[in-house]
């Protein structure tokens, strides 16, 4: 397997931060859903750990968000593949603008969850009987939840043309 991207196909950096960054985020997800589960499930009592995990999901997402600036240096940097032959003029417009909505995710997504842990001025009570006191109150805690489930719905929406263009062109394997 190639490094880098050639005519046929992408290289292994780009597949490699590609399936990173989807297992990064299935992981992100749900461990953002399942939050109060999770902490019941390891900890075995209704005590403020789901709080504490959310610290957990703020540096899940701190590392999407770096993923996704290596990611867009690289693209950046590196040529892509050539189209290929079984994708339409229509669909390539479409998966250009997919590509354009994924990567503007993978930064509103983790910068409105941080907004909403370090700026919104929201306290937590967390595990051990401490108090988070977020360092800043500049953002409204609704507005900031809002922003980043609806960043969830379009990540959603952008991804399930993503794979159903690539399932439906049978061009999935260009990136495995």
């Amino acid at each position: 397997m190639r490094l880098l991207n050639h005519d046929a196909g992408y290289g292994a950096v780009a597949k490699g931060l590609h399936w990173l960054t989807v297992a990064l985020l299935v992981a992100q997800i749900t461990l953002g859903y399942r939050l109060e589960e999770f902490a019941e499930t390891f900890v075995n009592d209704d005590s403020d750990y789901d709080e504490s995990l959310v610290f957990v999901h703020a540096w899940l997402g701190i590392t999407v968000l770096a993923l996704a600036m290596i990611r867009l240096l690289w693209r950046l940097a590196t040529p892509l593949p050539s189209w290929s032959e079984r994708l339409s003029a229509l669909d390539r417009r479409i998966e250009h603008r997919v590509e354009q909505v994924l990567y503007l995710t993978l930064f509103v997504m983790p910068a409105t969850g941080l907004a909403l842990l370090y700026l919104s001025g929201e306290e937590r009570d967390i595990a051990g009987d401490h108090e988070w006191q977020p360092p800043f109150n500049i953002v409204d805690a609704d507005i900031a939840l809002a922003a980043h489930v609806a960043s969830h719905v379009v990540l959603y929406t952008a991804v399930a043309v993503h794979v159903g263009l690539a399932l439906w062109r049978r061009t999935l394997r260009r990136m495995v």
